[in-house]
């Protein structure tokens, strides 16, 4: 899908009032009308075939008239905790409200979500990422200077939480290609279902699957049905098999190589990077080659999905389900060190990004259960979460296969909550009648300075400082 192609696709997607996807995916505020918070047009689906539609679907941000709050309210909940865990990172440690297993996942889903709905070319929604992160470093940067720290040594912890938006520039790029065919998929999806919908006999004759069937007319019905079967597994097991005899026979020894680039590379930006687990010597560059062939397989099987799945199944809305379930596969099974945070990044990105355009099976029905009964979902939660752990296991992930398994539980149980319910946990009232359309610009401010003000700012004023602003951005927004 050459890059030309795919600009005049994004061309077509309808535009989102307020901000764009790249400002809400790197926690900027969306911009709300003098009346309210005001609708936001859904972006990549054809208006005149969505609208034609049957309502009930289970899409994620189906409606092309609807604007979404719980997108809003995720991003300043996380931006919130973030700024809490930089400056007092007992709270994590503690996993205070299972912070470890959602607040930065929730970041990488809203950033899938927005990326599927922007419609700006790549070269303008990267440019605008890259702007944010030169006033991040610059501003992390100034702490550092004015409190006569060493920076020169240690300038990757000058970049801190920027890291985070260099991150989402690389996987723009990397789904770019992704998102252009998940976009061509979803119209094709839609446009047949509204043949089918409306009795068109040719359109309610075609299968979801574009591979020749043969002659199925003179066979058994439930030959049909087990011959497809049978086709899905192959097409689906053979190849993530594929894959894994390829990264572990062919590429491993090309990884090798990369370990010597990755070593000198850690050692220019200095100790701090030892934190996130890059290489200080010869013995962790092997280790960690090795571990990033592994990684960088789950990401390779989970684009094949992507990609092979809306062909060989039925219902198109099974292929988040697969890579839900292929990745999270990996996390509970195989041990991940700390440096495999980048791509767990991608991977729930990616999650989003192909729940957005194309759906989740049941979505609807297991929303309206998990928002009915959420005190027993959270208290499945802490009876899962063994009692008195301390420490960050999201940034030092337990060697210990049973700790592995239910601490990644707690994570893919949240996963799921916010794919499927994250709307019905939040109410519009708290844009249209509230009016916290502000609180937008306040998450940004903070995600740009919190940690600057912790550095230069002793407890507890630099917490005065930060909530400061919202009185600030209060009157900005409607007074200035």
């Amino acid at each position: 899908h050459d890059s030309k192609k795919n600009d005049q696709l994004i061309e077509e997607m309808a535009q989102t009032d307020g901000m764009q996807a790249v400002e809400s995916t790197v926690l900027a505020s969306k911009k709300a009308d003098s009346s309210g918070y005001g609708a936001a047009q859904q972006l990549g689906r054809s208006a005149s075939c969505a609208s034609k539609l049957p309502q009930e679907s289970d899409d994620l941000c189906p409606d092309e008239n609807e604007h979404y709050p719980f997108l809003d309210i995720t991003r300043i909940a996380c931006v919130s905790l973030v700024a809490i865990d930089h400056g007092a990172s007992k709270f994590g440690s503690w996993d205070v409200l299972f912070s470890q297993s959602w607040v930065l996942q929730y970041l990488f889903l809203v950033c899938g979500v927005c990326y599927g709905m922007s419609k700006k070319p790549l070269g303008e929604y990267l440019l605008r990422l890259a702007v944010y992160a030169v006033v991040g470093i610059a501003i992390n940067w100034s702490a550092w200077l004015l409190m006569g720290k060493n920076w020169r040594e240690n300038f990757f912890n000058v970049i801190f939480h920027i890291w985070f938006i260099f991150g989402l520039m690389i996987y723009s790029v990397v789904l770019y290609p992704v998102r252009g065919y998940l976009l061509r998929t979803r119209r094709e999806r839609d446009e047949r279902r509204l043949r089918e919908s409306q009795g068109d006999p040719e359109g309610a004759l075609q299968p979801e699957t574009e591979l020749e069937t043969g002659n199925e007319e003179t066979r058994d019905h439930h030959d049909i049905q087990r011959d497809d079967l049978l086709r899905s597994l192959v097409a689906i097991g053979g190849g993530i098999l594929a894959i894994m005899i390829i990264f572990h026979v062919a590429l491993r020894p090309l990884f090798h190589i990369l370990g010597q680039f990755v070593l000198k590379l850690a050692g220019l930006f200095g100790v701090g990077t030892s934190f996130w687990g890059l290489p200080q010597n010869q013995e962790d560059a092997t280790a960690f080659v090795e571990q990033i062939s592994d990684y960088t397989m789950t990401t390779a099987s989970n684009i094949y999905l992507i990609y092979v799945c809306p062909l060989v199944v039925k219902r198109s809305e099974l292929t988040a389900w697969a890579v839900f379930i292929n990745t999270y596969t990996h996390r509970l099974l195989f041990y991940r060190g700390s440096d495999e945070r980048p791509w767990h990044g991608l991977d729930l990105m990616m999650l989003a990004l192909v729940t957005y355009f194309l759906g989740l099976l049941h979505r609807r029905t297991l929303g309206k259960y998990l928002a009915r009964y959420w005190f027993v979902v959270l208290l499945a939660c802490a009876l899962i979460w063994p009692p008195g752990t301390f420490g960050r296991l999201d940034e030092q992930p337990p060697t210990d296969l049973r700790l592995r398994i239910e601490s990644n539980s707690v994570e893919a149980i949240f996963i799921l909550i916010w794919l499927a319910a994250g709307e019905r946990l939040v109410q519009k009232e708290i844009f249209t009648e509230d009016k916290l359309a502000f609180m937008n610009d306040w998450a940004l401010i903070v995600f740009l300075i919190h940690k600057a003000v912790h550095i230069m700012v002793p407890q507890p004023i630099n917490w005065g400082i930060l909530l400061a602003f919202i009185p600030l951005c209060y009157l900005r927004r409607h007074y200035l």
